[in-house]
């Protein structure tokens, strides 16, 4: 397995534990306005009566985050019939590269069903602080390097990676791991989910 892999796997084992070990002392989300793919201000209030499964990631992210996603998107087709969804939301920690039409392409790759999210670096901050996300960026040659519309070249984030199972009203219900199989995944989700 690649060393980057295995980093980020390690990253999102050690955040999974922290959030459990204080998601009673210290809320887990909260309130968060961003933008769609399709340039549209989204906020909790869209997804009102509907649970969310939050995923946060980057589109220029090798590993992890491309086998969450799928992962994600296989799970959805192993939940059981007759039960309602939680909506699957992708928020990039990424702004500067990650602009609306990017998060639609690239979570389209996955499912239809997957909304991408971006905003600017202060809203994007906010909700990572919001839920608890770690990150890291990694620098290479390439970070300084204009790719001539105003955005950086190639730069790593290290983060951590868990799947947040939101209510209705925008609560937390559950911390899954990243790096479950698919039928665990449907099987942390089945109790969870109310018939439709």
């Amino acid at each position: 397995m690649p060393t980057l892999v295995i980093a980020s796997l390690f990253a999102g084992a050690v955040g999974l534990q922290t959030l459990l070990a204080h998601r009673h002392q210290t809320p887990v989300g909260g309130p968060y306005a961003l933008i769609d793919s399709t340039s549209h201000p989204t906020t909790q209030t869209r997804f009102a009566g509907r649970q969310t499964l939050i995923y946060f990631g980057y589109t220029h992210c090798l590993d992890v985050c491309p086998l969450t996603l799928a992962t994600v998107a296989q799970a959805y087709t192993l939940l059981p019939p007759g039960m309602q969804r939680p909506v699957p939301l992708f928020i990039t920690l990424d702004p500067e590269r990650d602009r609306p039409e990017d998060v639609g392409l690239y979570t389209r790759r996955f499912s239809p069903e997957i909304i991408g999210l971006t905003g600017t670096v202060a809203q994007i901050d906010a909700v990572a602080r919001a839920f608890h996300v770690t990150s890291h960026v990694t620098m290479d040659a390439m970070a300084n390097h204009d790719m001539g519309d105003g955005r950086k070249g190639d730069y790593r984030i290290d983060h951590s990676s868990v799947l947040y199972l939101m209510d209705g009203q925008n609560h937390l219900q559950a911390i899954l791991p990243a790096d479950s199989s698919p039928a665990a995944v449907a099987r942390a989700l089945t109790p969870y989910l109310a018939k439709r």
